[in-house]
């Protein structure tokens, strides 16, 4: 089976408030999509559910056929994930964040180096691997957090306004890595209201109060 990541009838509530209401969305291998809106469209809430860390109300996520409410380890090692606020552990330095999640899949000493170097070294930021997360500026913060996710090589990679804090050129660099994953046969979902990002994108979906609008 192809890779597929595969949102049906998907909704979500708070109260009696529908914030999220996407009937069907699917994406395939080799795609990069990007969820355009303002704030409060249910960007985020759509990036949470399509990766397993929220439950929706109604309906189902499904990951090549399997539910994402089953996930298993195995399954969420298929997974990579920026979150809008790092999701770094501050009092580590950059190396060590981006360390974790490779130690985490049991490999070796010698990767784990490797791919952390060669992960930094693709967002330019050789020269602050040793710093602690707590020192660095909030775009090297979001560097840090995409390689991390783009180190342990997921084929689905799903992130949370990975460029809002990057000027022209460092956007570019981190578009052009998450373009080519997606291109290299796995999925990549960010969400964005920066035209560029979606200019960038294979497709786009635009939300409006939680509901597909025009793209």
């Amino acid at each position: 089976m192809a890779l597929e990541l595969w949102a049906q009838q998907v909704g979500v509530d708070v109260g009696s408030r529908t914030i999220l209401d996407v009937a069907d969305l699917k994406v395939g291998a080799g795609e990069m999509m990007v969820i355009s809106g303002p704030s409060g469209s249910g960007k985020t809430t759509l990036l949470l559910v399509m990766a397993g860390l929220q439950d929706p109300d109604r309906g189902q996520v499904l990951l090549d056929g399997q539910l994402l409410s089953s996930h298993t380890d195995q399954v969420r090692r298929r997974f990579g994930v920026v979150l809008q606020n790092h999701g770094l552990v501050s009092v580590l330095s950059a190396a060590e964040n981006v360390a974790l999640p490779l130690q985490a899949r049991g490999l070796g000493r010698p990767e784990v180096a490797k791919r952390t170097r060669d992960a930094l070294a693709s967002m330019g930021l050789e020269d602050s691997s040793d710093h602690l997360v707590r020192d660095l500026s909030g775009g090297q913060r979001q560097r840090v957090g995409v390689a991390r996710a783009l180190a342990v090589a997921p084929e689905v990679l799903i992130a949370d306004e990975p460029t809002s804090e990057l000027d022209f050129e460092k956007r570019a660099v981190v578009l052009t890595l998450l373009r080519d994953h997606a291109h290299r046969g796995n999925i990549v979902i960010l969400a964005s209201h920066d035209q560029k990002v979606a200019d960038a994108a294979d497709r786009t979906l635009a939300l409006v109060d939680g509901r597909p609008g025009r793209s």
